[in-house]
């Protein structure tokens, strides 16, 4: 901006606003909070799946996503963690607010084949770059992700 580094302090509320602005635009470029990734996913999505989930849906889920590190998922893969009973009731508090037509879409999701499923989870790498996407459609992932699916099919039906 033409000022001097030594003069940082008497101009601290410009050098505050364009850090802000520089990080709302870095958000907006490389997709955090991105509507159009969330947009982009869920049509994908629903095209595959011939389901109809809301845009605002994905949104919060690829938000859950981007904050789970991928060092996380790679303990919970290794040590075949069952993330469902860890989450239990948090869980059994958000399906009474799901409608019939949420656990429907739900239930075909989780009724799906595990390799059709990471095939899915590829996929969804390769349209969002989360590494996490793309851990999960891992072949090592398997049990885990068998055993997840089990446990919340128990919880929700």
């Amino acid at each position: 901006m033409g000022y001097p580094i030594d003069s940082i302090p008497e101009h601290q509320l410009y050098v505050f606003f364009a850090i802000l602005v520089s990080a709302v635009l870095a958000s907006m470029v490389y997709g955090r909070g991105s509507n159009e990734r969330a947009s982009d996913v869920a049509k994908f999505l629903n095209e595959s799946l011939e389901l109809e989930i809301k845009e605002a849906d994905i949104w919060k889920i690829l938000r859950i996503v981007e904050q789970l590190p991928p060092y996380v998922i790679d303990r919970y893969v290794s040590m075949n963690i069952n993330a469902v009973k860890e989450y239990e009731s948090q869980i059994e508090d958000y399906k009474n607010k799901m409608t019939e037509d949420d656990l429907l879409k739900i239930k075909r999701i989780i009724e799906m084949p595990i390799p059709e499923l990471q095939n899915l989870l590829d996929k969804l790498y390769l349209k969002t770059n989360l590494i996490q996407f793309k851990k999960l459609g891992d072949p090592k992932a398997q049990k885990l992700l068998t055993l997840n699916l089990q446990e919340l099919k128990k919880i929700l039906f």
